[in-house]
């Protein structure tokens, strides 16, 4: 249990003497993330290796996975056409389906293998690539001075207002700017530190408890099972749900 919190940090390319910038990189993470990736493409490969009209088991489950998200997205949405809505389903369908598989890795029995989101970097680094997007759209539907006024609060650009409550109302963004500023930041740091406290808190009580209850193994697997599949499911879809959330407010 003393290992807990630890992480091996590559500060330098191996057998050389060049520095890594940003602090340096997890292997294990970067590893595992891989890792991952190769599975989905291989899950993804399998499913439809044999499409036909008339599906097989594999076929089927993604067919069901994508319009259980297809809907999902566009009823989230709600867009003025279908095709405007399913531009954000490769997106939301495939952000899920990593998460999901980024949480369950950590099931394989191997001290080289554990859940790429355990790791900050990885949660923050999605959380970012959330906002970054939602923020992106919400410039591209309203523009970049649209996107601004929005940020300088509800009285900012109120064309009713005359007089004082004109000049209350242009003050008012001395207040609601900043504030709005931190909002949108906080969302990246909510989004992300959600994900990873969840996922390395279900990993910390599964080392304590295991070590606590050696006669025990089937405590400790049941507990793998609801930690891992069950937490790491719901924290998925949350996380991915989330992202669709901030998405629909930046473009509506």
């Amino acid at each position: 249990m003393d290992s807990i919190g630890e992480r091996l940090i590559w500060y330098y390319i191996p057998f050389t003497d060049i520095e890594i910038p940003l602090g340096g990189v997890n292997p294990v993470t970067l590893f595992n993330a891989l890792l991952v990736i190769v599975l989905l493409l291989g899950l993804c490969y399998w499913s439809v290796r044999r499409f036909s009209m008339l599906p097989g088991r594999a076929q089927y489950a993604m067919e069901l996975y994508v319009g259980a998200f297809d809907q999902l997205v566009c009823n989230s949405l709600e867009l003025g056409s279908l095709r405007e809505n399913r531009k954000f389903f490769p997106l939301i369908g495939a952000l899920f389906i990593y998460l999901l598989l980024c949480n369950f890795i950590g099931f394989f029995p191997s001290h080289s293998i554990e859940e790429p989101t355990a790791d900050i970097n990885t949660t923050l680094g999605l959380g970012i690539m959330a906002m970054g997007i939602a923020t992106y759209c919400g410039i591209k539907v309203k523009g970049i001075g649209g996107f601004v006024e929005e940020l300088m609060g509800p009285m900012f650009a109120n064309k009713d207002a005359k007089g004082l409550g004109l000049v209350a109302g242009k003050l008012s963004a001395l207040f609601f700017f900043p504030l709005n500023v931190i909002g949108e930041l906080a969302k990246v740091v909510s989004i992300s530190f959600r994900l990873f406290g969840n996922i390395i808190g279900g990993v910390i009580i599964i080392v304590v408890v295991t070590n606590l209850t050696l006669h025990f193994s089937w405590l400790a697997v049941g507990m793998d099972v609801f930690f891992i599949f069950f937490v790491g499911t719901v924290q998925a879809f949350v996380f991915t749900m989330l992202t669709l959330t901030y998405i629909a407010v930046a473009i509506k």
